[in-house]
């Protein structure tokens, strides 16, 4: 009995079955070695860089489209606003001729004294064409000997000019405005007189002359 236990006791029954010759995985000193499974290789992720939509392309191209007519633009504004600065640098230019003009004129309307007044008609000739020249020259030899006659003495104290507007023809509408007294006249001669005349200045031979000239009334 002891031997049977024994030998049950050196061979149980639920004891490991013997190895297989035919298994594949190596056998140290009975022990079987089993192999892990090869790890799997990681997948290759390809980003959006590497592979640009058709989208991102589009966009592309329509924003540098805006760039080039925003620059387009800016020059277009920039040609503009110089063509205006040039054509308001000229308006004033001329604008400043005219009323220069309009006053000299103007002035020699009104002589001193009957020892200018020769001088002064052929200054009011000279600065004058149109209409108003045509007067002129008419007018000079009368303007001469009334002034002779009456011994006119005329003091200017104060004369100012102004744009009232531009014509489309290039001439320009002038206001002036002075005050002067007479003091060969005894009924005014402590008294000052206020005028206001409209002149037409027009473009001639490369200055402004007076084409009309109107009285201005209050």
């Amino acid at each position: 009995m002891e031997g049977d236990a024994g030998a049950s006791r050196l061979n149980p029954t639920g004891g490991l079955p013997p190895a297989d010759d035919s298994t594949d995985g190596d056998s140290t000193d009975g022990e079987v070695v089993t192999e892990a499974p090869a790890e799997s290789a990681p997948e290759v992720q390809t980003s959006p860089v590497d592979r640009p939509s058709r989208m991102s392309r589009g966009w592309f191209v329509a924003i540098f489209a805006v760039l080039l007519v925003l620059a387009a633009g800016v020059g277009t504004g920039g040609y503009l606003a110089l063509h205006s600065h040039d054509h308001n640098v000229a308006a004033a230019r001329a604008e400043d001729q005219a009323m220069a003009a309009a006053k000299d004129c103007v002035s020699a309307t009104n002589a001193p004294d009957p020892a200018t007044m020769a001088a002064s008609v052929q200054k009011i000739v000279d600065c004058s064409t149109g209409d108003f020249g045509a007067y002129a020259k008419m007018m000079a030899p009368m303007m001469v000997e009334a002034y002779q006659a009456a011994n006119i003495k005329v003091d200017v104290t104060d004369m100012r000019a102004g744009v009232e507007r531009h014509n489309p023809d290039g001439s320009i509408d002038v206001l002036v405005a002075f005050r002067f007294r007479a003091p060969s006249n005894p009924d005014t001669q402590n008294q000052e007189i206020g005028l206001r005349l409209r002149a037409l200045m027009a473009p001639e031979d490369g200055r402004y002359k007076i084409a009309k000239l109107d009285p201005v009334m209050s």
